[in-house]
């Protein structure tokens, strides 16, 4: 199950400022809120109006719905990172008394801000840093070392670095950077619990190392960084399968053979790798030599004109299935389908596919995913997960990857701390490959602003559909409505 460090909207900040004045730039004038165009369900929508100015916040500041501190949230801001202001706005329990109108909807009070020359971008900045990929994962294991890219020309995926004290890595920590190049003692050793998130690496004449936000620093060949999975899903708009044809995923972990035609006897022609994309046949075939077995057809398997057969009914393939959009969605609303028997996530509009790939959800019928028709009811672009304190098997993972709430303590989220995507291995959420869960993240809804952590369903922006199930489309409707 998931667990975020997010406060509860109704329990987030009473007040919207404390001390401090409000400093304006230019001949600004306090003015009504102008309406703003429409959007994608993930993004910023266009202004109407011309940028009145950009502004950093101080701290994790609260947006409202409203131009008052005690309405309902709709949303907070990364502290020190840049927004735009489209209007300021007079309004009630403000330092300062102006509210400043956000484009993707919402104000917040312009007096715990300053004004900023940086421009606003989506959030999370990326981390430049080239973790392990899995197929180094038993050679890291066995030598302590990978091959990495340099920061300089490593490709950001996840927007922190991740590790954790395990085996022969002992984690050792110095208070500051200024104390490891001094060359003194380390002050202690990092917990074996958690999974920890560091903010960047630092090349120093004793070694690179790895600095959290409280300036603490660790040696990055004495931490065990996590294996990423670079793998990603299929965009069937730029892809699309022909007709009478499904997109599909190996995920066997030693792969799958390619028979020549469809019984267990027949040649082996090639093997597939883990996590390899195919295309079959939409529906599986009898076995020429037991009709109660299936197999897939994989046209143009080997070369062009050359089928291959490879079982269907086994944990070797998996395959998007064309279902209907449930009576609630609309024919032209976005989206997402999560079918836990193929473990496979789809983006739609109405009952086209346009986006899949591949997820684990729920392992076992204790941590299993909760069936239902759901709203993505908040986002936020990172948060920690832990398990209960009387948890048998305690957990804390630090700033969970884009993480999309659907039901309380549920959500989809990215994951660097596992490669099995096709497989159920989650306490109940929707783990998704880190590609795949940013590309979602910018699609669905609720709207998220640039600058912004989080975003806060409301009535006028419900946050969007979510259906799962096990491959049947009757599944309760548990929706909440924004209030």
């Amino acid at each position: 199950m998931f667990l975020t460090v997010r406060i509860p909207p109704q329990k987030l900040f009473i007040a919207a400022g404390l001390a401090g004045g409000l400093a304006v730039g230019g001949a600004a004038t306090v003015r009504a809120a102008a309406p703003v165009a429409a959007a994608t369900p993930g993004s910023e929508p266009a202004s109407r109006v011309k940028t009145l100015e950009v502004r950093s916040a101080r701290r994790y500041q609260p947006i409202y719905r409203t131009p008052d501190g005690r309405g309902p949230l709709r949303g907070t801001m990364v502290p020190g990172e840049s927004f735009e202001v489209v209007a300021q706005v007079a309004g009630p329990r403000c330092s300062g008394g102006v509210w400043g109108e956000l484009p993707a909807g919402g104000y917040t009070c312009l007096g715990t801000t300053e004004l900023s020359e940086e421009t606003p971008v989506f959030q999370p900045r990326l981390a430049a840093f080239d973790q392990p990929r899995p197929e180094e994962y038993f050679s890291y294991l066995e030598t302590g070392a990978y091959d990495r890219d340099r920061v300089d020309v490593a490709e950001p995926i996840l927007p922190f670095i991740y590790g954790k004290r395990w085996r022969g890595w002992r984690a050792p920590a110095w208070d500051s950077l200024a104390a490891w190049n001094a060359g003194r003692a380390s002050t202690h050793n990092l917990e074996g619990v958690p999974k920890y998130h560091f903010v960047e690496a630092i090349d120093t004449p004793r070694g690179q190392v790895l600095r959290r936000r409280d300036g603490v620093v660790v040696p990055a060949d004495r931490v065990f960084i996590y294996p990423v999975d670079r793998f990603q899903g299929r965009d069937l708009e730029a892809r699309p399968v022909p007709e009478g044809r499904a997109a599909a995923w190996v995920v066997a972990y030693d792969g799958v053979s390619v028979r020549s035609e469809p019984h267990a006897g027949a040649p082996i022609m090639a093997s597939l790798d883990y996590h390899q994309e195919l295309t079959v046949d939409a529906v599986p075939v009898a076995s020429s030599e037991d009709e109660a077995l299936r197999w897939w057809r994989i046209p143009d398997a080997v070369v062009p004109g050359v089928d291959g057969w490879v079982p269907a009914g086994t944990e070797g393939i998996r395959v998007l299935q064309s279902l209907a959009r449930p009576e609630e969605v609309g024919p032209d609303e976005i989206w997402v389908d999560v079918d836990r028997t193929e473990q496979v996530l789809s983006l739609r509009r109405g009952n086209q596919v346009l986006y899949a790939t591949l997820v684990s959800t729920g392992d076992g019928a204790r941590w299993a995913t909760p069936k239902g028709l759901y709203r993505v009811y908040d986002k936020s672009v990172y948060g920690d997960m832990k398990s209960r304190d009387d948890a048998d098997e305690p957990y804390h993972v630090e700033k969970v990857p884009w993480v999309m709430h659907f039901k309380h303590r549920y959500a989809l989220h990215g994951v660097f701390w596992h490669w099995g995507f096709g497989h159920p291995a989650s306490h109940g959420c929707v783990n998704l490959a880190p590609r795949d869960a940013h590309y979602l993240f910018e699609r669905i809804g609720p709207r998220i602003g640039k600058g912004w952590h989080t975003a806060y369903a409301t009535p006028e922006d419900p946050g969007t559909h979510m259906r799962v199930h096990d491959g049947r489309l009757e599944v309760p409707d548990k929706r909440v409505a924004a209030r």
